[in-house]
C-alpha cells in the first residue's frame, strides 16, 4: 500500500460509527414521522456528501415538516422556527427521555441532540419543501426567526456527480484536503465547505491523490485572492474575508504547491522517501512517516544529488536545493 493509500484509510470514519449514525437518523426519522411531525428527512452536510475525515463529531439531519403545520409555521406570523423545533424536541425527548438537547451550542439552524450512546452530536434541522418544486427547501432560523432557501440537496448531488466522474476518488481527495487545512493555523478560518469548493474548482477528471493534491494547492494559491464560489455556484464563501487574510490564505497555499510539486519531481526520480517526507510535512500525522536517512545515504546522496526542502539528501537533482560543489578558494 502507497504512503497516499494508507493516509486515504487512516482518514476514513469508523465503519461503526457511521452505521450507528445512519441507524440512529432511521429511529428518528420513524419517531417523528409516527408522530405526525415529518413527512420526510434526509442527511446533509459532509457527513452526508462523504468528504467528512475522523472523528465523526455531528450529523446534521434535514426534517422536512408535514404540510399541515405550514399555516401555523411558515406563514406571516411569528415564532414558527423555534414552535418546529419545540415540537421536534418534545417528540424525541419522549422517546430518548434521556437525550440532551443544545449542550455544546445552539444553532441558528438546527437542534442539537446529544444521545448518551453516541458519540456525537445529531444537528436536527426543521425544514419546509419549496411548493414552487425543485430541490430547494426552506430552513428554520430561530436566531432571526425566519424561514431560509437553502440548495443543501443540490450540493449533495454535484458533489456525487463529481465524485462519479473521477470514479470514485474525489471525496476521498476532499478529505485530504480538510487534513490539511486542519494541519495549517493559518488555514484556521476556513470552514470545510471552503476546501470542498476549492477542490471541486481544482480537481475535474480522475487523478492520482499526489497529483490532486498538488493542483488544488496551486488553484487554491489564486483562487482565494477572489470569489469563492460554493459548487453550485451560489454563494460567495469568501465575502467577507479581510484583504490580510487573502493573502495568508494565498501564501499558505501557495508554498504547499511549491512543496508538491517537488514531491512530484522526487517521486518521478525515483526519490519515493523524500517525496514522502516532503507531504509528511504538508499534512502531518495521520500521513505516513518517511524512514529515516542514515548517515551513509546522506552522503553519497549529497555528491551529485540535492537538498529537499525538508532537508533531506537525495539522488535527485530536482529537491528545493541543488547541491552545487564548490571550492573554498580559487585561483586568481
Amino acid at each position: 500500500m502507497g504512503a497516499f493509500d494508507e493516509f486515504d484509510a487512516s482518514l476514513n470514519l469508523d465503519p461503526r460509527e457511521r452505521e450507528q449514525a445512519e441507524r440512529r437518523h432511521q429511529e428518528i426519522t420513524d419517531v417523528l414521522t409516527a408522530a405526525g411531525i415529518a413527512k420526510s428527512t434526509f442527511l446533509q452536510g459532509s457527513f452526508a456528501r462523504k468528504t467528512m475525515p475522523k472523528p465523526l463529531k455531528d450529523v446534521d439531519m434535514v426534517v422536512v415538516l408535514a404540510e399541515v403545520y405550514r399555516p401555523r409555521w411558515f406563514g406571516s406570523g411569528r415564532g414558527g422556527p423555534a414552535a418546529a423545533m419545540a415540537a421536534i424536541r418534545a417528540a424525541v425527548a419522549a422517546h430518548w427521555p434521556e437525550a440532551r438537547f443544545d449542550v455544546d451550542k445552539q444553532p441558528a439552524h438546527a437542534l442539537q441532540v446529544t444521545f448518551p450512546d453516541c458519540t456525537f452530536t445529531i444537528d436536527l434541522v426543521p425544514a419546509f419543501e419549496d411548493l414552487n418544486g425543485g430541490e430547494d427547501v426552506f430552513i428554520a432560523d430561530r436566531d432571526l426567526d425566519r424561514w431560509e432557501r437553502s440548495n443543501t440537496r443540490t450540493l449533495r448531488r454535484v458533489i456525487s456527480e463529481r465524485n462519479l466522474t473521477t470514479t470514485g476518488v474525489f471525496v476521498h481527495q476532499v478529505r485530504m484536503g480538510k487534513a490539511f487545512k486542519s494541519h495549517q493555523p493559518a488555514l484556521e478560518k476556513l470552514c470545510g465547505l471552503v476546501i470542498e469548493s476549492l477542490w471541486y474548482a481544482a480537481i475535474t477528471k480522475k487523478m492520482s491523490h499526489a497529483t490532486a493534491m498538488a493542483t488544488a494547492f496551486e488553484h487554491a494559491a489564486s483562487a482565494v485572492l477572489g470569489e469563492v464560489r460554493d459548487p453550485t455556484g451560489v454563494d460567495d464563501l469568501a465575502k467577507d474575508w479581510t484583504p490580510s487574510e487573502r493573502y495568508t490564505f494565498s501564501q499558505t497555499f501557495a508554498l504547499a504547491a511549491k512543496r508538491g510539486q517537488e514531491a512530484l519531481r522526487l517521486a518521478a526520480d525515483g526519490e519515493h522517501q523524500g517525496a514522502i517526507e516532503v507531504w509528511f510535512a504538508l499534512f502531518g500525522e495521520p500521513f505516513p512517516a518517511p524512514s529515516a536517512q542514515t548517515a551513509t545515504q546522506a552522503l553519497s546522496a549529497l555528491k551529485a544529488g540535492s537538498i529537499t526542502s525538508t532537508g533531506r539528501a537525495v539522488t535527485s537533482q530536482r529537491g528545493a536545493q541543488t547541491n552545487r560543489p564548490a571550492r573554498s578558494w580559487r585561483t586568481r
